[in-house]
């Protein structure tokens, strides 16, 4: 079946005049490198989004590493260059370097291709940039959650209080940067649970319990969570099917959204 798929996939791309893609390289938890792409094309006059493939590199991820995966897909796959007119990709070094990075590359044997930086990496840049008390209340909160999170006895005994407390959630979640979502989630269930959490640092003895009796360092919390909060609410927003808000004038046309291009946001 899946190779059923992929062949329609192929015979799609093949028949629309041109097409588009979008990759991005990343580790997963076993710690092996992978590529992942998707592509855009058109089909009965209406552009289609699909994930194109999924392949690990072997070695290094370098741009010339990258490019020779994804150009062995796509001379495997009797797609060529010459259809490709866009690349979106991270601004990572391997991607974007002058001359070896996955972009100059890829310009090399498909000279039509236009390069677009993913607005998602680019508000994500943005917004690690952050005053250093808040950013001093984001580590702290992060070791609070490690504390019972990383320890399977402390996670365990976690849950049973959440459950005596008639908790409405039962676990916190782990950050990891990899997950772009994942600030806005890990620090909405800690303040969910704060009460719980304060409960059991108590018991524990550790010193991490004096952070949720501050009143300032909660009201800094809160503000991180909703900052995040609306920060996700955007990264979302731009994902879906025929999503594209530099061709919507209800967006491009406003102040907002041109002071949005001019400056980033500000803490």
């Amino acid at each position: 079946m899946s190779s059923d798929i992929k062949e329609q996939l192929i015979d799609y791309i093949q028949i629309s005049p041109y097409y588009a893609l979008q990759l991005d390289e990343s580790t997963d938890i076993a710690g092996q490198a992978q590529l992942l792409t998707y592509v855009r094309y058109v089909r009965e006059k209406k552009i289609e989004e699909d994930i194109l493939f999924c392949r690990p590199l072997q070695a290094r991820t370098t741009g010339e590493a990258i490019f020779n995966v994804l150009d062995s897909f796509i001379q495997d796959s009797g797609l060529g260059w010459g259809k490709c007119i866009g690349l979106c990709t991270d601004g990572a070094r391997p991607m974007t370097g002058r001359e070896c990075g996955l972009v100059a590359r890829v310009q090399q044997v498909a000279p039509l291709v236009q390069w677009t930086h993913c607005m998602v990496h680019c508000e994500a840049l943005a917004a690690k940039k952050m005053p250093p008390f808040f950013e001093s209340v984001l580590h702290q909160a992060v070791k609070i959650i490690n504390h019972i999170k990383a320890r399977p006895l402390n996670s365990r005994l976690f849950g049973v209080l959440c459950q005596e407390m008639g908790s409405g959630h039962e676990q916190l979640f782990l950050h990891t940067e990899v997950r772009w979502l994942s600030r806005g989630r890990v620090l909405q269930r800690l303040y969910e649970l704060r009460e719980e959490v304060k409960l059991f640092l108590t018991e524990s003895q550790t010193d991490l319990a004096k952070h949720l009796d501050d009143t300032m360092w909660l009201a800094s919390l809160s503000y991180l969570v909703d900052i995040f909060d609306r920060l996700n609410g955007l990264n979302l927003s731009f994902v879906g099917a025929m999503i594209s808000y530099m061709l919507d004038p209800s967006y491009t046309t406003s102040p907002a959204w041109a002071a949005c291009l001019r400056s980033p946001p500000s803490w």
